[in-house]
């Protein structure tokens, strides 16, 4: 069973540490523009309570991502780890993937005009290691399938529109 990371959302306290910590580790900034998680605040409900959302790469085992590249450039490493991983040389900026990810994980690099997600920092994810909370966990756990069911929660279908917004802004330029 590969490890991935577990999310529990009434555990975070939308301090966005797990944000900052992953633009640092893959970067070298500390923007969370460049981070491939996103802690969003929502109020919902009829009887709106804020909640905090947080969301990143599920290393989906029937990864939408890695079906719809036309190039290749998505695999899954054959390694334990199962990581769904990004040949950013290969990518050629299409949004085929951002497009096909239910969850909003899929994200588009606007100067670079290429793809890119989380590949849980090569096996030791930041935003684990900083989160205050214990919110964001790394362990094994089943695999995770991009299931219609699992999409509906407003965090998935908020990151969704704003990704694809990104890839339909850079098409026009």
């Amino acid at each position: 069973m590969p490890k991935q990371l577990l999310i529990s959302p009434e555990k975070c306290t939308g301090c966005k540490s797990c944000e900052l910590m992953c633009a640092f580790a893959n970067e070298k900034e500390m923007n969370p523009a460049k981070s491939r998680i996103a802690a969003i605040g929502f109020l919902e409900g009829k009887y709106p309570l804020p909640y905090n959302f947080v969301s990143t790469c599920k290393q989906c085992a029937d990864a939408p991502c890695l079906a719809s590249c036309p190039t290749g450039a998505i695999r899954r490493l054959p390694d334990q780890t199962k990581r769904i991983v990004i040949d950013r040389d290969g990518c050629i900026g299409c949004g085929k993937c951002v497009d096909a990810c239910p969850f909003g994980a899929m994200l588009f690099a606007a100067e670079a005009k290429k793809a890119f997600k989380c590949e849980l920092c090569d096996g030791n994810p930041a935003c684990a290691s900083i989160c205050p909370s214990g919110a964001i966990v790394y362990k094994q756990c089943r695999p995770f399938y991009a299931k219609s069911a699992d999409c509906q929660m407003s965090g998935f279908r908020a990151l969704s529109q704003r990704n694809k917004a990104d890839v339909k802004n850079q098409r026009k330029t």
